[in-house]
């Protein structure tokens, strides 16, 4: 059997305690036992980076991003450790690297870092001698030599980078959920699992909430033509969701997305350009956005509630606690007959609804997952 480069990652959930680091030392080791060399990248074990986040607010409410980024690295540098110290129990040889050792070069942004290229010298030279090569995700360093960190799923972004910087044709991602279902079946136990999806969809998905895929990832694994497999670190044979260039035509599928804990910020068309450029500046991420004759609406993250309200100097109203339930479907024939059907289906729970490659609505997060339900389970897609 021809060997073959393998690119593997596991996210926190996976990594979260002694009996799942065994369990996912054991998937290595098939791998390896198949004659497959092996690079693994993985994430912070279970809350790590939200407790790491904690101690930082314990000690200072607006640390310096550049130290906070070197705290939170530290997270996946225990788990790398604890899974190669789990390989060598069982057989394996392995070396852990942190980011920079493992050659990833990243922008000067602090905490929503983005990789600008790899070295794989020092890993390539690593697989020589070892079986498997452990890399810390979610991290890299920049030009001044300083740790920085990729944001929320950068771990995925880690895995793909790697995979196309060695010329690995396919990257698994393994999670605590069996692939991309129809909706989230931890909110909607009778969503489907979906065979196959395009990047195209999956792209759609992620922009819109779903937490699978780091969005970043889908997009760098279309540039470069790896094909992802979605698979539950927790099941033995996961069957998982193949990511590629599939043809929709053939595989046409629909999935419900809801994003959670946002605000809606309104301002006059006016100040538009102030704004985006102000939210740039401050590092604010706006999930959506679209601009109407009499106002501006755009979607951000709660989290950042009290950085706009302290840097926008424009008239503003906010609404918070709000979700946005997104449907997706390749097929686009019957969008505006969906949307129209959506809105008389939710009536005045409906805060805002609009089109843009899907059909969007925002409604109270208090009643975001039954909005979810009710889209899932009595809407027949066409």
């Amino acid at each position: 059997m021809e060997s073959k480069l393998i690119v593997m990652k596991f996210g926190g959930s996976s990594v979260a305690n002694k009996e799942k680091v065994f369990s996912v030392s054991e998937k290595i080791k098939k791998e390896v036992l198949n004659k497959n060399k092996v690079v693994v990248v993985v994430s912070a074990q279970g809350d790590t980076t939200d407790d790491l986040l904690d101690l930082s607010k314990e000690i200072n409410d607006t640390p310096n991003l550049r130290e906070l980024d070197v705290l939170l690295s530290a997270g996946e540098q225990i788990s790398m450790s604890l899974l190669s110290m789990a390989l060598d129990v069982i057989g394996v040889k392995s070396i852990s690297l942190t980011g920079w050792q493992a050659g990833i070069q990243t922008c000067n942004c602090y905490g929503n870092s983005k990789i600008t290229s790899i070295s794989t010298q020092r890993i390539e030279k690593e697989l020589k001698t070892h079986d498997v090569v452990i890399v810390a995700g979610f991290q890299g360093i920049n030009k001044n030599e300083d740790i920085t960190t990729m944001g929320r799923g950068g771990s995925d972004t880690s895995a793909v980078a790697l995979a196309a910087a060695l010329n690995a044709k396919s990257c698994k991602i393994y999670t605590d959920v069996d692939g991309v279902y129809t909706a989230d079946p931890r909110i909607v136990p009778e969503a489907s699992r979906i065979d196959q999806i395009s990047y195209d969809d999956m792209i759609k998905l992620a922009d819109n909430g779903a937490k699978v895929l780091n969005k970043r990832s889908v997009r760098l694994a279309k540039k470069y033509g790896i094909e992802l497999s979605v698979l539950s670190s927790l099941i033995d044979n996961s069957k998982g969701t193949d990511v590629y260039e599939v043809d929709f035509k053939a595989n046409p599928i629909t999935s419900v997305v809801i994003n959670e804990g946002l605000f809606v910020l309104r301002i006059s068309p006016k100040d538009f350009d102030y704004a985006i450029n102000a939210m740039n500046s401050n590092g604010v991420e706006i999930f959506d956005m679209f601009l109407l004759e009499n106002f501006c609406l755009f979607l951000i993250d709660m989290s950042q509630i009290d950085v706009v309200r302290k840097f926008l100097i424009c008239e503003f109203l906010i609404d918070p606690n709000v979700s946005k339930i997104s449907v997706i479907s390749t097929n686009q024939d019957n969008i505006f007959e969906n949307f129209c059907n959506i809105r008389s289906l939710l009536k005045e729970k409906i805060k805002y609804a609009y089109v843009c490659g899907c059909i969007s609505i925002i409604v109270d997060e208090s009643i975001g997952r039954e909005s979810l339900k009710i889209i899932h389970n009595k809407y027949n897609f066409k």
